[in-house]
């Protein structure tokens, strides 16, 4: 096989601005001479990688893969390079990482957690609602996702790994007695509520079946629900990672009401082919992690009994 590193350059241009023209342009060569070597790409790959039926072009399931391989691919070259020239000041590429907004956080700081200064990986993490992360992943514009349980991802071309549980636990601020503001036996309880039709909306939503909730305030974002229910303007589900140090300060208190919570699982998920090396490493530490959570788990569980 014959490929040369400009097609790969080339093709990634192209999966960014999804223009021929405006690719062309980006790589300061004419559209026709850029169209040739796309073909002679697909030529040496033995798959359409581009649905030029659509306008804007779009990957084809294979060019969605592929996308992740030749950044891979561009990424070691570089890599490489810089280490024969003792340019490199990291030990790698730079992980793209998209997460759902509730995880960002937390996870990013465990991942970093796992490194020391001098090893650390350059993480770029975009943090967006789960639907847009998740098509992040299936278009091959991130490295590694982290969401929530997605069945079509636990498929092939994927591989996931399930880094932990949470709960969703109803909260709310605490009065001066250290009581909770609100009550489930009150008629109409203000709720801090996910926007319906994002991953948490949807996993929360029975709960208005089962106790009566006024809507007072939507968000598809944890941060922005937690610093309402602080402020005592409500009551919200929130995970329980996004919300311990609240709880250890007496912030905000956990209602009374174990029916109510509702549970929820995070994973990581990538494409099968093998990532960059910095990226095979934070696969890793994401397996780290996971190792740790189900010991910690485990440990609660036998506790309890």
């Amino acid at each position: 096989m014959n490929i040369e590193s400009k097609w790969l350059e080339d093709f990634l241009a192209l999966a960014e601005v999804r223009n021929f023209s405006g690719a062309a342009t980006l790589r300061n060569i004419t559209q026709p001479a850029f169209s040739r070597r796309i073909r002679s790409l697909e030529q040496a790959v033995g798959a359409e990688l581009v649905d030029r039926s659509q306008t804007p072009v779009a990957l084809t399931a294979s060019g969605r893969i592929f996308r992740v391989t030749a950044r891979t691919l561009v990424n070691q070259m570089v890599e490489g390079i810089s280490h024969v020239s003792a340019l490199n000041y990291t030990d790698g590429s730079v992980v793209r990482i998209a997460s759902a907004h509730s995880l960002a956080l937390d996870l990013t700081q465990r991942l970093q957690a796992q490194f020391s200064d001098e090893t650390r990986p350059m993480l770029s993490v975009d943090a967006m609602n789960v639907d847009e992360a998740v098509d992040a992943l299936q278009e091959g514009e991130c490295d590694v996702l982290l969401a929530f349980d997605n069945e079509h991802l636990k498929l092939a071309p994927y591989e996931n790994i399930k880094v932990g549980n949470a709960d969703l636990l109803p909260v709310c601020a605490s009065d001066e007695s250290g009581c909770p503001l609100f009550s489930f036996e009150q008629s109409e309880v203000p709720w801090l509520a996910f926007t319906p039709t994002s991953y948490m909306g949807r996993q929360t939503e029975t709960v208005r079946h089962e106790v009566s909730l006024k809507p007072v305030f939507l968000s598809s974002m944890v941060d922005m629900l937690k610093l309402q229910a602080v402020n005592g303007l409500g009551v919200a589900w929130l995970p329980d990672f996004a919300i311990r140090s609240e709880l250890s300060k007496g912030h905000l208190v956990v209602m009374e009401n174990n029916t109510l919570i509702r549970q929820v699982s995070y994973y990581a998920y990538r494409y099968q082919s093998r990532l960059h090396p910095s990226g095979e490493r934070i696969w890793t530490a994401l397996k780290k992690i996971a190792a740790d959570n189900s010991l910690n788990s485990d440990k609660k569980s036998i506790e309890a009994e």
